[in-house]
């Protein structure tokens, strides 16, 4: 394989792990300190995905809006970008308040049933309002094509990677330091593990968990949000991706460890590459490819890569 070849297929499999790793850090994250498990959580990956079409471009959709003509602002994609996780954080803290705290001294399988039931009527609540038809994201001319950097122009090998997929690759970096940073450096990430570990306690020494919980809540939905403006622009958005990226991203969690972000950064990692492997190899094995590598993990190792009991580790 040429050197465009190795680098066209290592910024896919980044990619896909980008948009699965984003998804699955608010799982983890939320699990490991709430103990709460959020099928919902795709809902905001939807939502994210959708709000940010609205906010880039214009378009005629079906369903309910198809007699209401072009819909949306057409602001662009960055404004998309930038938006989008910000509305999506604001749900994020109406579904802690209204939906997840309710649950939070449930049995697990109560919450499974309960967030599973809300993605599936928010999925089709999404296909009545804007019909079943896939739709692409309207992508600037800087995001069209391979890199290019100024006064360098393509990078040597460089050729096969696209702008797009670069950009997504490097947000997702910066955005995971940044929630490994709040872990480790601020107030209210130790508060978070410290009521990971031991609430009662963390309370009675004057801690108060609450906020700090319902803060990580509304940042993981923000970035699955974030995962879905960034999915958008490289497959298409319909009404099912919720369920699409839900599943394995979850899978994922099992695999690295639950509440271990260092084991869900590697398990996307793995998950990504194994996509790209079958997307090249066996196409028809592209979304089997994931399941199939969380068994061999599994066998393996039964707890997960990095398997912890604390959150942030």
């Amino acid at each position: 394989m040429s050197i465009d070849g190795v680098v066209g297929f290592l910024f896919i499999a980044l990619s896909v792990a980008s948009l699965y790793l984003l998804v699955a850090v608010g799982l983890s994250i939320v699990f490991g300190s709430l103990k709460y498990v959020n099928m919902a959580h795709g809902v905001l990956y939807l939502a994210g995905a959708y709000i940010g079409l609205l906010i880039a471009s214009t378009n005629q959709y079906g369903g309910l809006l198809s007699e209401a003509g072009q819909v949306g602002l057409g602001w662009g994609f960055v404004p998309a970008l930038i938006l989008t996780p910000a509305i999506v954080f604001v749900l994020g803290i109406a579904m802690e308040r209204f939906i997840a705290k309710p649950f939070y001294e449930r049995d697990l399988l109560d919450q499974l049933l309960v967030t599973f039931g809300i993605l599936i009527a928010a999925q089709e609540f999404v296909a009545i309002t804007f019909g079943r038809t896939g739709t692409i994201y309207p992508r600037p001319e800087w995001l069209t094509g391979a890199i290019f950097l100024p006064a360098i122009g393509t990078p040597p090998g460089m050729s096969a990677a696209s702008t797009i997929r670069v950009l997504v690759v490097a947000l997702t970096v910066l955005f995971i330091l940044a929630i490994f940073a709040f872990f480790k450096y601020t107030e209210y990430g130790l508060a978070v593990r410290a009521g990971t570990e031991d609430s009662e306690m963390a309370q009675m020494l004057g801690i108060r968990v609450g906020r700090p919980f319902l803060l990580i809540f509304a940042v993981g939905s923000a970035y699955a949000g974030l995962a879905g403006v960034l999915g958008g622009s490289l497959f298409n958005v319909t009404s099912s991706i919720g369920m699409e990226i839900i599943i394995p991203s979850l899978v994922i969690v099992i695999m690295g460890g639950v509440g271990s972000l260092r084991g869900t950064v590697v398990g996307a990692l793995l998950a990504g590459l194994f996509f790209a492997a079958a997307t090249e190899l066996m196409p028809s094995m592209t979304r089997a490819s994931i399941y199939l590598l969380a068994i061999v993990v599994l066998s393996l190792r039964p707890n997960g890569i990095y398997p912890s009991r604390e959150v942030g580790q």
